[in-house]
């Protein structure tokens, strides 16, 4: 923060532990670097910042972990001690070398379907002909190519009809499933 203000980072330090008090024209520059509104930083509640559009570079200088979003990674945190996202893999990249855009919460429509309520247990799985199928990874493509409608299967697995397949004793640990999704058709459960 303070070599993007151009400041000695005590003085900074001093704003952070209370011991001087922010200029109108620091506080300004502040709200210029970071991308929050003055009233923001100033802690009102309402932080006119609309998280669901990108989030420029400058912002995620005070946001040390912060949950963000890209569409080719997924969720990360920042990690400003080393300038980079941490994705839930441990995967690093360095925010100045990123060069897709980050958001505080997916853009509407990332992802367009979506289970809906809870997650069934396993007897309901069991129950049901068909089921919503959201696969547990960190990896978002392979997510959003197995999720999707499966059939029960001899009572060892689901499978969907490209020939994906679940198995039941990996239910919870590699998928769950959805009596329905969002975005999809109601189907009702005999």
């Amino acid at each position: 923060m303070a070599q993007k203000m151009n400041m000695d980072v005590t003085s900074v330090g001093n704003w952070e532990n209370g011991r001087r008090a922010l200029t109108l024209e620091k506080l300004l520059l502040m709200s210029e670097v970071t991308g929050f509104s003055v009233q923001y930083l100033l802690g009102f509640d309402d932080p006119q910042t609309d998280w669901t559009r990108p989030l420029s570079k400058a912002s995620l200088a005070v946001m040390h972990r912060v949950p963000v979003w890209t569409a080719a990674y997924g969720w990360a945190l920042v990690n400003n001690a080393i300038r980079s996202l941490v994705f839930a893999d441990q995967t690093t990249v360095r925010i100045d070398t990123l060069q897709e855009k980050i958001y505080g919460f997916p853009p509407v429509l990332a992802y367009s379907l979506y289970g809906i309520g809870e997650p069934l247990r396993m007897d309901e799985v069991m129950e049901r002909e068909r089921v919503w199928v959201e696969p547990i990874s960190i990896d978002p493509k392979l997510s959003l190519e197995l999720l999707g409608w499966y059939h029960l299967h001899d009572d060892r697995l689901v499978q969907n009809e490209f020939g994906n397949r679940f198995y039941l004793d990996t239910y919870g640990a590699k998928w769950l499933a959805f009596d329905n999704c969002f975005g999809d058709e109601i189907v009702p459960q005999e």
